[in-house]
């Protein structure tokens, strides 16, 4: 079975008019997809202590092609609260840099009962 075979298997019950079955595509899409990558974490993971173990720092498989590099990098934030009190509200507001976008959420009853949960 190719990926497309797979995903026309979760496609099979979509109407495009109707909402619901449209909700219900994209819940079956969205578990899916979290699925696989809670799976490909784990083998992520897998092949990062199989290369700290080895002492590798790069390994390229020769049966797939594909290569893999392990690096560290810093990441670099600014604390915003420490800045506000460091800049006016002016010079602030020209260093802040806000772009608008439009975004759209699906809230399942699952994703609510878990935000809830975090909530308490």
């Amino acid at each position: 079975m190719n990926d497309k075979d797979r995903i026309q298997v979760l496609l099979e019950d979509l109407d495009e008019t109707d909402m619901s079955s449209m909700l219900k595509t994209v819940n079956a899409i969205t578990k899916v997809r979290k699925a696989l990558n809670a799976e490909e974490d784990k083998i992520r993971d897998m092949v990062k202590t199989s290369m700290k173990e080895r002492g590798w720092e790069t390994y390229k498989d020769k049966e797939t092609d594909i290569s893999v590099s392990l690096s560290t990098q810093k990441r670099e934030s600014i604390d915003k609260e420490h800045l506000k009190e460091i800049l006016s509200e002016q010079q602030y507001a020209m260093v802040l840099k806000t772009t608008t976008f439009e975004r759209l959420q699906i809230m399942t009853p699952e994703m609510r009962v878990n935000m809830k949960k975090m909530i308490r």
